[in-house]
């Protein structure tokens, strides 16, 4: 009898050190910190977690795919692990990368949108990035259905997706991407207009106003005071005779250089043909220039012309405008 219980306690010390050799092993792995430098990886959905821990594995993210699955679920995470891309970081540990998958910290990739770009070049850049391929961009921009829902004005959302960098992932959709831009640029016009502008220009009159103002100028600097220039213009109901309006309603058929038939061009864009502003905008304007479209300087300026060095040459009259014009224009 004393020698059964002399076994049984020997079988329960080799038991208890068994144990507690397994708990340390396993403590020393949780907190073991990598070897390998920070590495991309992808959860899919739907991922089981012997998946994940082999997938970890291969990219000797960590040393044991056993010890992975054993810690998951002692910690009752393995139905919690994310689907995703992840950064896993340099010398991150087990518990570490469980925490990241667990809390869902996707790699966030960057796109951003220049000031002046137009939708189609915002299309070319989304494309570019993977975010919307083929035609997606253009169907879910055309959609009346989608227009009314971000209450578009007009046929397309053209102006409206603001110029910024944006933080997306590998799970973001074309129409997420859009909808970020639509309800920045909603927030921005709704901050930029919240006190009374200085002009009698609507929100959407400012956007299109804004649009022109970007494109025409070299700098920011200048940018109110190219704004009363067409500000003016509009209050003596003279034409705006924009350049860049006039390019845009050329469309694809520009090819750089405006010759004189194509301000004959019958389209409402024309500014060269039609008073007023053009229908809608003809690029996403930012910050600067829907500031300058809502408080211009004040001037009596009616004209301006480049000086070829990123500034312009602003006159009063036509006189002073066709002088101009010929010094820094007719002489290159």
């Amino acid at each position: 009898m004393r020698r059964n219980l002399t076994t049984l306690m020997i079988f329960a010390s080799l038991a208890a050190s068994l144990i507690t050799l397994a708990v340390f092993d396993l403590y020393r792995f949780a907190h073991q910190a990598g070897k390998q430098p920070a590495k991309l990886i992808i959860i899919e959905p739907g991922s089981p977690l012997k998946k994940i821990a082999r997938d970890l594995l291969k990219h000797k993210l960590i040393n044991s795919s056993r010890r992975f699955i054993i810690l998951n679920r002692i910690l009752q995470n393995s139905s919690l692990l994310k689907a995703g891309e992840y950064r896993i970081q340099a010398a991150a540990s087990p518990l570490q990368i469980i925490s990241t998958l667990k809390q869902g910290q996707v790699f966030q990739r960057r796109i951003t949108i220049p000031e002046g770009f137009t939708l189609r070049q915002i299309e070319a850049r989304l494309q570019a990035h993977g975010l919307c391929l083929n035609e997606d961009f253009r169907k879910l921009t055309t959609s009346p259905t989608n227009l009314k829902e971000w209450q578009i004005a007009g046929s397309n959302p053209e102006g409206y997706l603001f110029p910024s960098t944006y933080n997306y992932s590998r799970q973001t959709s074309c129409r997420q991407i859009v909808e970020l831009m639509l309800n920045t640029s909603q927030k921005q016009l709704q901050k930029l207009t919240a006190k009374k502008p200085n002009n009698n220009l609507n929100q959407y009159q400012i956007l299109i106003l804004a649009s022109i103002i970007q494109k025409e100028a070299g700098n920011n600097d200048e940018m109110p005071v190219i704004s009363s220039v067409f500000h003016n213009r509009l209050r003596l109901k003279m034409r705006l005779a924009s350049d860049p309006t006039t390019i845009y309603a050329l469309g694809e058929n520009f090819d750089g250089n405006l010759r004189r038939r194509d301000l004959r061009n019958p389209s409402p864009y024309n500014t060269y043909r039609h008073r007023g502003l053009p229908p809608g905008p003809i690029c996403s304007p930012g910050d600067a220039a829907i500031r300058a479209a809502i408080n211009p300087e004040q001037t009596d300026f009616l004209y301006f012309v480049s000086r070829n060095n990123g500034q312009h040459k602003f006159s009063r009259t036509l006189k002073e405008h066709n002088r101009a014009v010929r010094k820094y224009q007719l002489k290159h």
